[in-house]
């Protein structure tokens, strides 16, 4: 008898928040809110109870904490929570963690031992207090990584929660009897133990895998914990950053403190929400796993959605109550304008919206991507900066976190959107975090080198006669003309017969494949202040504004006259990429390779192309400009 279709059973995926329907996700939401308050109120407590001057040790040591958890520790759960997702009867800590655990805790005590007389009150007890709570905490993290990575999300929730209320409790009696540094930084060890009673580290029965084996050949963790920590560290570069821009800008001491304050109380939602990422990655890394594209489109759409909206209404909140929020909790003397708290509000919840878009690509292990992201966030806070120098510090830092965190919102929705990369080329995200980087670097570059461009523009001026800028023909993409600009290196009547010969000579070269260089060596036609210009590549700046515009990339091969590129040929894989302002070629040898070595080298660059190829050939560029002269 044929089963009732009711009673059939069903292979569709669950539906989109089934995920989040049940396994203590109120326990983490409510674990966050209260280990948020704990930790503020074990802060303000010992600032209260001591004093500026005696609190200054517990401020070090909570400093360092904050930067070695967020920065490296957090990464390091998150590998863990993904790996056990993958396959729960494997260990969740990865060599290379364990690695990386060892490195932050030497490295510490070595910056603790640094600042000893200056940051620590000369109390050299602190840098094995700053040794033992980092390494504490590095348990804490592969600990409650665990919890996660077994999906016991109640036992995260509520044992975050109670390690900062112990932590808490143990300051209110340290206060009651006798404050001290020291006493305030053994609470802060002893809370992080207190997840010992879950005994995280107790393999949890599993009937069956939760993922097949084909599903688990889908995941590759190839760097990335690398990428995590990249990310990890660019993202709060960006977040914690405020005080220190409105100081370089020429800030006042009263200017920078109400920085201090709004960027603080700004950032506290961020700090509620820390452990939510712990609930969305295990479901996101099943949806990667069983090639749940759709589903996860869905929530970097959604997401995207919710975080334009409580922008809106994070603004709105800022705008109104910021500057009351900032002066109940720090002192009339801490005036913030409204427009201020409003720009960081919007910053804050793009930079939160980022994080969480960031975990379905951490579930995927496209963390190259997620580190490129922020990156590009930093470069277009850095060109914000630069743009706006008639407004105040304040308003400045503030128009960086939000530009910022806009852009490395942009560039996490389109990876997340794109999915990974198909076999015929390279991805949608690749091309999206490619035109972003661009056009943030373009800008910041352009702005940043503006002195350098005036100054060597004038002696162009001064050493021939002729205009300061020089605009080239070069074939682009699909053979498409551009106009490449430059600033002039050459007497304004140059020989063109020189030109002439040295085609003819590539000409025979590509024949004989003799090895003849590019560019023409000791070319007559060179000025003074061009052959200056030419052996830094500051003659090459004015190419930022191609890549702004479009015509140019900053990674590609470098743009050929039409002359050269019929020597190539228009039909070479070449020309299906946009020209770039260095490449694979140009870290190779610069102009002294060949005409053939270059054509195959620029052909290697298209086949491979990458995130992380274009990193690394951006990092050589800068070593050979500042090591390795030009003709």
């Amino acid at each position: 008898m044929s089963q009732p279709a009711s009673d059939a059973p069903r292979n569709r995926p669950p539906a989109r928040y089934a995920y989040l329907k049940s396994d203590g996700t109120a326990y983490i939401l409510a674990g966050s809110l209260v280990a948020g308050l704990a930790n503020y109120a074990y802060q303000i407590l010992g600032g209260r109870s001591m004093g500026a001057h005696d609190f200054t040790p517990v401020a070090t040591l909570l400093t360092i904490h904050l930067l070695t958890f967020t920065v490296l520790l957090l990464p390091i759960e998150q590998v863990v929570i993904r790996r056990l997702t993958i396959d729960r009867s494997r260990t969740g800590l990865p060599r290379e963690g364990g690695w990386l655990g060892i490195a932050t805790v030497i490295g510490s005590a070595m910056f603790a031992w640094a600042v000893v007389e200056d940051q620590l009150n000369g109390d050299r007890r602190f840098v094995a207090f700053t040794a033992i709570t980092v390494a504490a905490h590095l348990w804490f993290a592969a600990a409650r990584g665990h919890l996660a990575g077994w999906r016991r999300f109640r036992a995260y929730g509520t044992s975050s929660a109670l390690a900062s209320v112990v932590r808490l409790v143990i300051a209110i009696g340290i206060t009651i009897i006798h404050p001290s540094a020291s006493a305030f930084a053994v609470a802060l060890i002893v809370g992080t133990f207190v997840v010992a009673g879950w005994r995280p580290f107790r393999p949890v029965p599993v009937d069956r895998p939760e993922l097949a084996d084909h599903e688990r050949e889908n995941l590759d963790e190839s760097n990335l914990l690398w990428g995590l920590v990249l990310a990890a560290a660019a993202s709060q570069a960006l977040l914690l950053s405020g005080q220190l821009v409105v100081a370089m800008l020429g800030g006042t001491n009263a200017e920078q403190s109400v920085a201090f304050a709004a960027f603080t109380l700004g950032r506290a939602p961020l700090v509620f929400g820390y452990n939510l990422l712990a609930r969305v990655l295990p479901p996101f890394t099943v949806m990667a796993a069983r090639g749940e594209r759709q589903e996860l489109r869905a929530w970097a759409r959604g997401m995207a959605w919710a975080g334009a909206g409580l922008g809106v209404v994070g603004a709105a909140l800022g705008w109104l109550a910021g500057p009351w929020v900032v002066s109940l909790f720090y002192g009339p003397d801490f005036a913030v304008a409204g427009s201020d708290a409003a720009i960081i509000s919007l910053g804050v919840v793009f930079a939160g919206t980022g994080l969480f878009v960031g975990q379905i690509l951490v579930a995927r292990g496209q963390s190259a991507r997620l580190g490129i992201a922020w990156l590009a966030g930093l470069a277009a806070a850095g060109a914000s900066v630069m743009a706006t120098p008639a407004l105040t510090p304040m308003t400045r830092a503030c128009i960086a976190l939000a530009a910022g965190s806009g852009v490395a919102l942009v560039a996490l929705v389109y990876g997340a959107m794109a999915g990974t990369r198909p076999a015929s080329g390279p991805s949608a995200a690749y091309l999206a975090w490619k035109r972003t980087v661009d056009i943030a670097v373009s800008l910041f570059v352009l702005v940043l080198t503006a002195p350098i461009l005036v100054v060597a523009g004038i002696a162009v001026r001064l050493d021939s006669p002729g205009p300061i800028f020089f605009k080239q023909v070069r074939v682009g993409r699909n053979g498409n003309h551009f106009g490449m600009v430059k600033l002039r290196t050459m007497r304004a009547d140059g020989d063109e017969r020189v030109f002439a010969e040295h085609l003819a000579r590539l000409e025979m070269s590509r024949h004989l494949d003799d090895g003849t260089p590019i560019r023409i060596v000791d070319d007559p036609r060179i000025t003074r202040v061009g052959r200056v210009l030419r052996q830094w590549s500051i003659d090459e700046l004015p190419n930022f504004w191609n890549v702004l515009v479009g015509s140019m990339s900053l990674v590609g091969p470098r743009p050929l006259v039409p002359a050269e590129a019929e020597l190539v040929g228009l039909d070479n894989p070449r020309f299906t990429v946009k020209p770039g302002i260095t490449g694979l070629a140009q870290v190779q040898g610069r102009d002294s390779i060949s005409i053939g070595e270059r054509t195959r080298l620029d052909e290697e660059y298209v086949r491979n192309r990458s995130a992380s190829l274009d990193v690394r050939i951006m990092l050589k560029t800068i070593r050979t400009v500042l090591f390795e002269r030009g003709d």
